[in-house]
């Protein structure tokens, strides 16, 4: 099992090295719903968009500290966002949360009617490795295709989770090196 997934881990790094002009989402283009940045002062939050919807404190593990550190989370409208040095920084958005919400990027844009089938038009080549997964503690069952940015010596990754053949959420995924 493990031989399998180290040849598909090389096989997307090899094929995304290939790609990477024509596929990728970077940070710095991306917002939700063409508005709000994936990084945003926490004051400018609060000016804009009043308060989070929840917020809560969690332990994550964090690749500067090299350790679990107890950090601080504010969710508004299904988009999840971790504080870091007063400023929010996107982790996730849940589409099943709010159905308004989606996710841009400079030439294209994602939400819960995105279909697995036709995610292959934006992103021909990464998409073709869907893996198959099941949570346990929801007892689901999910696929996922992981993006990479499109510099990749940045270390982070995008996940997006399909659920019945339909996006169910996006996820900001670093990679500690």
């Amino acid at each position: 099992m493990y031989t399998k997934l180290l040849a598909l881990f090389i096989t997307l790094i090899s094929f995304t090295v290939y790609a990477q002009e024509n596929e990728g989402i970077n940070w710095d283009e991306s917002t939700i719903n063409d508005k709000i940045k994936l990084s945003i002062p926490l004051s400018e939050f609060q000016d804009r968009y009043k308060s989070a919807d929840s917020t809560a404190t969690v332990y994550r593990y964090s690749c500067t500290d090299m350790q679990e550190k107890e950090t601080k989370f504010y969710y508004y409208k299904g988009v999840a966002f971790e504080l870091v040095n007063d400023t929010l920084h996107f982790r996730s958005i849940d589409f099943t949360a709010r159905k308004a919400m989606y996710f841009a990027t400079d030439d294209d844009w994602f939400d819960h009617t995105t279909k697995l089938k036709s995610f292959g038009r934006s992103f021909p080549e990464q998409s073709q490795y869907v893996e198959d997964l099941y949570d346990e503690v929801t007892d689901e069952e999910y696929q996922r295709v992981v993006i990479f940015p499109r510099n990749l010596s940045a270390d982070y990754e995008w996940n997006f989770n399909f659920k019945d053949g339909k996006l169910s959420s996006i996820e900001y995924v670093e990679n500690c090196m």
